[in-house]
């Protein structure tokens, strides 16, 4: 029976930062995932020939942002932040274009979700982010197991004081077993992984009515082209409990650049834009909801740029994971209560949003963990970080 060092359970941002860092170290290491593919929702996309990221992306420049830069680049092993530029937002009201301000006493349910794309300056990449998820997949790509659903955290001694995690249950039949494990999959998963002498049911129905906010991805590919490259914060004036889009266009040059070996086409002369919106998590199960809140976003982007709109000639929609509510207590260090080896590591538990969550909580995680030293300006008592924007 063979007993690796480290399972990582998902092969996301996450998972993937944390096996790249661990990998240096020992190579007595498993990568888990349930899909056929590596890399989770930041694996690469194609829209009209293009490759692109998934869904909008945005880099705070922030002073916890950068530092946590400063991690990943030195596990890369090359710089990949270009400069740093002024985040301008706009809106559209009354026939033009604003400089948006706030959102008053209307903000939305998500306005969370919101914060982190309206930092006032942002940080350009010499690399999309799918680049760097291939990178290391690449690099990992013979300690990743993919197909593997863990169906079952195995322990012994339930019914002791100290339960002991000593293995995973993949596809419901096979067992492997590892010293260590660290989740980074959907914190909700856990309600149905762990059995109730460990995570207690009430833990659980914390767990499971957590509010947690997805994201709806629209990408558009577009013949009418705009010089416009700052965010946009589109809403309109009818009142509805679906909140606002934030989105932006793709520099015309970077949409002709990403084209990757294939034959330039006639219709490949154009632009790209990104556009997010979110949705509960609850509601997200019903597609006819997920339909509401793309029919709004259609909408708000024809009211604010006509011509464009009436120019799309591709699109690609994408539902994003939970991005955040996680109702789950943990020690100080991110592992699970009555469980000192099972650490979670998903960017729902971190106090920090989207992007800068996943990278946060691995470099947390690996800092818990003893491979890295902790960002002790950015860390409260708990061991997590709190100062995640600087507006």
């Amino acid at each position: 029976m063979h007993i690796y060092d480290y399972i990582i359970i998902g092969s996301g941002l996450t998972g993937l930062t944390i096996a790249k860092k661990i990998s240096q170290e020992t190579d007595n290491i498993l990568i888990l995932e349930a899909q056929e593919f590596a890399g989770g929702d930041n694996r690469a996309a194609k829209l009209n020939n293009f490759s692109l990221n998934k869904g909008l992306r945005f880099y705070p420049d922030t002073e916890v942002f950068n530092k946590t830069l400063i991690f990943l680049e030195e596990l890369l092993g090359q710089k990949i932040s270009n400069f740093s530029c002024e985040n301008t937002i706009e809106t559209f009201e009354s026939g033009g274009f604003k400089k948006f301000v706030g959102f008053g006493e209307k903000s939305p349910e998500f306005y969370d979700q919101l914060i982190y794309f309206l930092s006032p300056k942002e940080l350009k990449f010499s690399h999309n982010l799918y680049q760097l998820v291939e990178y290391f997949s690449e690099s990992l790509q013979n300690k990743i197991q993919k197909k593997s659903i863990v169906t079952k955290f195995g322990f012994e001694g339930l019914d002791s004081a100290e339960p002991k995690l000593t293995h995973v249950l993949v596809n419901g039949t096979k067992p492997l077993y590892a010293q260590n494990f660290i989740f980074a999959g959907a914190v909700k998963d856990l309600a149905a992984l762990i059995p109730d002498d460990v995570l207690n049911p009430r833990a659980k129905s914390k767990l499971k009515k957590s509010v947690a906010w997805q994201g709806i991805c629209l990408d558009l590919f577009h013949t009418v082209t705009t010089d416009k490259e700052n965010m946009f914060l589109l809403n309109g004036t009818t009142a509805d409990d679906i909140g606002p889009c934030i989105g932006r266009f793709l520099p015309v040059s970077t949409s002709i650049s990403s084209q990757q070996q294939a034959p330039i086409e006639q219709t490949s002369n154009g632009q790209i834009s990104q556009w997010m919106s979110f949705i509960d998590s609850e509601f997200a199960e019903d597609t006819e909801n997920i339909g509401l809140v793309l029919k709004k976003m259609k909408r708000q982007i024809k009211r604010a740029f006509p011509v464009i709109a009436d120019s799309i000639i591709s699109e690609k929609i994408f539902v994003t994971r939970a991005l955040s509510g996680a109702d789950l207590k943990l020690n100080a260090n991110g592992t699970l209560p009555k469980v000192p080896k099972l650490w979670v590591a998903s960017s729902q538990v971190s106090p920090c949003l989207n992007l800068l969550g996943s990278l946060m909580q691995a470099r947390f995680i690996l800092s818990s963990l003893g491979f890295v030293s902790a960002l002790e300006d950015d860390l409260n008592s708990t061991g997590k970080a709190v100062a995640c924007t600087d507006f």
